[in-house]
């Protein structure tokens, strides 16, 4: 049985190479929409469903060879859903394999690329990081710097409370990097360390942050900040963006309508 992520309001799509015979979701009430199809099944899930325990879905295959069914664990996360998943069964040709075996070194190797640049920053703090280290994240005498506060909607439930908000960016058409700070409130009776953070657009692109070296955690009762730092294009940094972040346990905080100077 395979575990994948699944978040509310976002949609989870289930593709297949073999016609479905049934579908069977529990606790298909608490999905806010199930859809299914010949060959494939879709679900979005409710934000009730985030305190719920991880729901179970089995799919049961028509033509009646072996494997008959495959299950899934569906577990809600604050924002890491699994957007696409492609279950093959048959057979393919050795050129599919082939390119997918092409596609994976590809993708390793940007990631080694990935890794040289941000280790080669190691010696201090980099990208925007760097800057706010020393004092140039401001409009005066660096980085251009947007004053967030009023713009943000914060959605119900929150783990931790906005007390204020500022973004950066900086860059080319080419190659850049934005920067959310946020100062936060932790109201509750736990500690919340940065687990993980995404910037959601509104047509579903994401942007990763870049790691950071030193954990942020916020004590009960006490506020502190969070500066997340992410590599954008100036095209990438137009238009308005949801700001997820959430902690080991999986409490999150998002805000909306992120914009950049």
């Amino acid at each position: 049985m395979s575990t994948l992520c699944v978040t509310p309001d976002l949609t989870s799509n289930f593709l297949f190479d073999a016609k479905l015979a049934r579908v069977e979701l529990e606790g298909r009430e608490h999905f806010r929409r199930v859809a299914e199809a010949v060959d494939s099944f879709m679900v979005v899930p409710s934000e009730g469903m985030r305190d719920l325990e991880p729901q179970r879905v089995t799919v049961y295959f028509a033509d009646g060879a072996a494997p008959e069914s495959v299950t899934f664990l569906l577990v809600v996360h604050p924002a890491r859903a699994a957007r696409q998943v492609d279950v093959i069964r048959q057979t393919r040709p050795v050129a599919f394999y082939e390119e997918k075996a092409r596609d994976a070194e590809s993708k390793a190797q940007r990631c080694e690329e990935e890794r040289a640049r941000l280790h080669a920053e190691q010696g201090g703090p980099g990208g925007l990081r760097g800057l706010h280290a020393v004092g140039l994240l401001n409009n005066e005498i660096g980085v251009p710097a947007k004053h967030l506060t009023k713009y943000l909607k914060p959605r119900p439930r929150a783990a931790l409370a906005l007390v204020e908000a500022w973004s950066f960016r900086a860059g080319t058409a080419k190659r850049g990097r934005v920067a959310v700070e946020l100062q936060l409130e932790n109201p509750g009776t736990k500690s919340w360390t940065l687990a993980g953070a995404v910037l959601r657009g509104a047509k579903g692109e994401e942007l990763t942050p870049l790691p950071d070296a030193t954990p942020v955690s916020i004590l009960p009762g006490f506020p502190g900040r969070v500066l997340v730092e992410f590599e954008a294009t100036t095209k990438q940094a137009q238009g308005a963006y949801t700001l997820t972040l959430w902690d080991v346990d999986g409490r999150s905080v998002i805000l909306e309508n992120v914009t950049f100077p």
